[in-house]
């Protein structure tokens, strides 16, 4: 289970992600229903944690831009395993998208400091 909350209308939740070594680190990231990927990190982040880079990927932004983004290869702990995903780099927000909720439940209180939770579906 991942936990967070609700803070100025936007849904925050702790993640770990492992580093090049696979010691974990937690990470606060936004919960992005719009975002199709894993995981975007900073470039200060994926730099600190030495991830792998692992070649580019592509994405279409909100204005109907394609752009294309540096990926790397990591891992997170999710419902206590390890499970890999990429990460994209961009140095905006740290975001968690709908790839890596595959097969989760989010609830979410919507008022400020209301709970967010994650969990894996049976």
């Amino acid at each position: 289970m991942l936990i967070g909350a609700v803070r100025s209308h936007q849904a925050w939740v702790n993640v770990e992600i492992l580093d090049r070594s696979g010691q974990p680190h937690t990470i606060e990231v936004l919960l992005d229903t719009g975002f199709d990927g894993h995981l975007k990190l900073t470039s200060t982040t994926i730099q600190e944690l030495e991830l792998s880079r692992s070649g580019y990927r592509f994405a279409e932004l909100a204005d109907g831009t394609v752009t294309r983004f540096m990926s790397y290869g990591s891992a997170v702990l999710w419902d206590g395993q390890p499970r890999l995903v990429t990460v994209i780099e961009a140095d905006t927000e740290s975001l968690l998208g709908m790839e890596l909720l595959q097969g989760s439940r989010v609830t979410l209180d919507v008022h400020e400091g209301g709970p967010v939770t994650i969990d894996v579906l049976p």
